[in-house]
């Protein structure tokens, strides 16, 4: 038999390091099949996991859908109604604003022949009121106002005779006028102390009533028992207050020297200055006038 060759010390300790490497790798092997188990027993239990828990989750969901669903669906019945009821209003509203609409309409319209009829009804009273103060002046065209005659200077006599000899004297007349009537003011009847009443005098004839008024006009002081009297036309109040407005421009023209005035009826104002006329129915006109040519410190040269 042929010889064996000798193993060398080098090839004696190769051997078992074979044997370990493959004990290693058995090891090794049996160790990943572990872990593999392992990991397959962590998947089985992780979708076992996953599972219930998306079961629980569903659940739940099921849930929440069930009560959003019922709680959507109460909002929205109280949706419908509240908008319901806000259509309802809406309607009423448009109703009432239709209602309004042809109401002012009506109104509008009503108002405006109102206006029209109010316009032609003032100008009918302006109208009638001119025309009623008219009828009153010349009902009182012939009369005179005397004032300052002391209370009871009448006394014993009819007051047309006291009246008719007091103008003539007073007035210096050639005869006694004709007076129709006379007689006090009508209210109360004051002391002594106090203002007389005024006497009020209708004269028969109006050229009697036209001398009195322009010997009057030409006095410039009338006196009777020591008394300063004043005559005047008997006017209505209306034209009065008219005139009077022109107080201030008769102050004004008061005792210069060249100048007249008088008003013509019914309250337009005459003013005569060295021969030259000027008329006035404005107040504010015949006051600026009057400041122009007669203000205060002002001398007029012409």
């Amino acid at each position: 038999m042929p010889n064996k060759p000798k193993k060398t010390a080098e090839q004696a300790t190769e051997c078992p390091r074979d044997i370990q490497d493959i004990c290693s790798r058995e090891a090794s092997a049996e160790a990943n099949k572990a872990v593999l188990e392992g990991i397959a027993a962590l998947q089985s239990n992780f979708q076992l996991f996953k599972a219930e828990i998306t079961e629980v989750i569903d659940k739940r969901l099921d849930q929440f859908s069930v009560t959003i669903r019922a709680e959507l669906t109460a909002i929205k019945k109280e949706t419908d109604l509240a908008i319901s009821a806000v259509k309802n209003t809406m309607d009423g509203q448009a109703k009432t604003m239709a209602e309004l609409e042809r109401s002012t309409t009506y109104t509008s319209d009503t108002v405006c022949q109102l206006q029209k009829e109010v316009e032609r009804l003032t100008n009918s009273v302006s109208q009638l009121t001119e025309k009623c103060t008219d009828l009153e002046s010349r009902s009182r065209r012939q009369n005179l106002r005397i004032l300052n005659i002391k209370e009871g200077e009448e006394s014993g006599r009819k007051a047309t005779d006291f009246v008719a000899h007091l103008l003539k004297n007073a007035l210096s007349l050639d005869a006694l006028p004709l007076i129709d009537r006379a007689h006090r003011s009508l209210r109360q009847r004051s002391d002594n102390t106090s203002y007389p009443r005024a006497f009020i005098v209708r004269l028969h004839y109006f050229h009697d009533w036209q001398n009195i008024i322009r010997k009057a006009a030409q006095l410039k002081s009338i006196t009777y028992n020591g008394e300063k009297l004043l005559i005047f036309p008997d006017l209505p109040a209306a034209i009065l207050k008219q005139r009077a407005r022109f107080n201030r421009a008769k102050e004004l023209l008061r005792d210069r020297p060249g100048v007249r005035f008088g008003f013509l009826y019914p309250a337009k104002l005459r003013v005569t200055h060295n021969g030259e006329e000027a008329y006035f129915t404005d107040p504010g006109k015949a006051i600026m006038y009057a400041e122009q040519h007669f203000g205060e410190g002002r001398v007029s040269t012409s």
